[in-house]
């Protein structure tokens, strides 16, 4: 396992890069879209935001996680999963191109239609490029993914803020941005596939050669499509419900908090997925990897949002603006949501790992009619605040659900070690949040520049105190993965 451990101490790195430059990029754009744009015009950017969101999850077809969880693929099944994706790309669109307008009436904004028809066209491009990729997160070459990854969002990122700026063209620059992103993220995967003589297609298919890795893609796409509609669904239903402009300041408020989880967990979600699919059959070590990844998580998102909750009424106006103010109390209750459902990633990666992704499926077919209900409900009071405490209460109980009736049987009984591993992170976040606002009240009055940067400072040094006390193990199995040794190796109780 030591050559595992090696790719994985690389892909920490490399993936870390990735996922700060991307994240930047991302914050940078959500801020300046939101200060120039306004709340009435980025209600739109939500409603298309949501759009790319289920095109990118279509255009996946849960065939690339297939294709990790698979230790050996002959080279006609690769070929013809290659052409077969390029195939249904072509079909989604076609699809996508009749539905647009009964989407955009859906949410009674009729000039979605056109651009979520030019959203389409990523259904063309992304199957060219997307089977390379998916080999490269299979073998673990994180230096070529990183590349990549942040040369796309670098470009999808200057389109976007040139058109906004410099040609005014509103909800359209994310549109054209999005495609830019597509287009250079395929491209450098193409060069990069048909250069490598393993990876190159050949012009051949056979239905039979991947049959059941497509019926394993589709239990996987249904349990994505399910969990993207069960995590898109408070923003679907307010923007019918309660319009645009309510879902702008609610749409907002998420994406801010969700920053840390759909930055964060990538980095540990695509390391943890090929780990744990090489120890499939080892339940003793599938539980103290679960664990362990269950740990890294709260380790890094407790602080985060403790902090963001207790900075937001001075965060807010400073990036966004007055206008924005009204998102400061929703901020703060989604802080609660964000980092449960961050807690939810990993156990997707163990199941598709053992090969029970219709486990998956099925729950989140079930969470279809809990989700939606609880969000309805909630929403007939005409409150978004009351929908994000609804949500945030959903999240932590679906959280013990999960594991009660799925991941315990997988990895065994670990209630009390599953417990403490999230007690003690969020106790040193509460601890540290004290801290600081017994720092604020004693602070004299200075603007919100400097309260912010001395407040994430004293946050960062009380934090890593904490950590370095009563966190010594954890600190020791990171140490031992960035130094690439092995973590089986580490003394005190590591990973093994």
């Amino acid at each position: 396992m030591s050559e595992l451990k090696t790719k994985a101490s690389a892909g920490v790195k490399f993936t870390s890069l990735s996922v700060a430059s991307v994240s930047l990029l991302q914050i940078i754009q959500l801020i300046v879209l939101g200060r120039l744009l306004g709340p009435e015009i980025f209600g739109l950017i939500a409603l298309i935001q949501i759009v790319i969101q289920f095109s990118q999850l279509l255009m996946d077809m849960g065939i690339t996680d297939a294709i990790v969880h698979k230790k050996k693929i002959s080279r006609t099944s690769l070929s013809s999963l290659y052409w077969f994706s390029i195939v249904a790309g072509v079909v989604l669109f076609c699809l996508l191109l009749a539905a647009a307008p009964f989407i955009a009436g859906a949410f009674r904004a009729p000039e979605l239609t056109m651009m979520i028809q030019v959203v389409g066209i990523s259904f063309i491009i992304i199957p060219f490029g997307l089977q390379f990729q998916t080999l490269a997160v299979k073998r673990m070459e994180f230096k070529d993914l990183t590349k990549v990854e942040v040369f796309a969002a670098v470009c999808g990122t200057v389109v976007t803020l040139s058109l906004v700026i410099f040609f005014h063209i509103g909800v359209w620059a994310v549109v054209w941005g999005y495609l830019a992103m597509v287009v250079t993220k395929t491209i450098p995967w193409i060069i990069i596939g048909f250069r490598d003589i393993e990876s190159k297609p050949d012009i051949e298919f056979s239905w039979s050669a991947i049959k059941e890795l497509v019926s394993f893609g589709m239990y996987r796409l249904g349990a994505t499509a399910a969990n993207t509609v069960n995590t898109k669904i408070d923003q679907i239903v307010i923007g019918v419900m309660l319009g645009p402009q309510l879902l702008a300041f609610y749409s907002m408020a998420i994406n801010l908090v969700m920053q840390p989880v759909q930055k964060l967990n990538p980095v540990i979600t695509k390391l943890s997925l090929p780990i744990f699919s090489q120890i499939q059959n080892d339940k003793k070590r599938l539980k103290k990897w679960y664990l362990f990844v269950i740990h890294l998580l709260m380790v890094l998102n407790a602080p985060l949002y403790a902090g963001l909750a207790l900075l937001a009424p001075f965060a807010v106006p400073l990036l966004l603006g007055e206008e924005w103010t009204s998102i400061i109390g929703l901020v703060q209750i989604l802080c609660i949501y964000a980092l449960f459902r961050s807690l939810g990633n990993p156990s997707g990666s163990l199941f598709i790992a053992v090969g029970k992704v219709r486990w998956s499926f099925y729950w989140q077919l079930s969470l279809l009619v809990v989700v939606p209900a609880v969000v309805y409900v909630s929403a007939l009071t005409g409150d978004i605040a009351v929908v994000a405490v609804a949500m945030a209460a959903l999240r932590i109980f679906l959280f013990y659900l999960n594991y009660a009736i799925r991941i315990r049987l997988i990895i065994g009984d670990c209630l009390g070690e599953l417990s403490r591993t999230i007690a003690m992170p969020l106790l040193h976040a509460c601890i540290m949040a004290i801290s600081l606002s017994g720092m604020l009240w004693l602070m004299p009055e200075t603007g919100n520049i400097q309260l912010l940067l001395i407040t994430i400072v004293s946050g960062a040094v009380i934090y890593s105190v904490l950590l370095l006390f009563f966190e010594k193990d954890l600190v020791g199995d990171i140490k031992g993965l960035v130094r690439k040794k092995t973590v089986d190796q580490q003394a005190g109780g590591g990973i093994r």
